[in-house]
């Protein structure tokens, strides 16, 4: 998918997905990572709502983004940071 949402969230508040946040520790402003997040992280985060979901717009996006819930999957997030406060 080559659409891109921006998220913001305050460290160790809960507001996104723990894997995800424990994968961008330590980066700086520019940097780029690729995180990997387990099923097992992925599925309690859908349940307190702590995804970053697809843009409105991106119909097909969030098709295939739903459709990742009726298997084992394992996310791969790419993540620029773009901000840091």
């Amino acid at each position: 998918d080559t659409d891109f949402n921006e998220v913001g969230f305050t460290v160790g508040s809960g507001e996104i997905l723990p894997g995800l946040e424990e994968g961008m520790m330590g980066m700086k402003k520019g940097g780029i990572r690729r995180i990997e997040v387990p099923s097992t992280m992925v599925f309690a985060a859908k349940k307190e709502g702590q995804l970053p979901l697809p843009s409105e717009k991106n119909k097909d996006g969030k098709r295939r983004f739903e459709q990742l819930f009726k298997t084992d999957a394992t996310l791969l997030f790419e993540v620029l940071v773009t901000r840091i406060k």
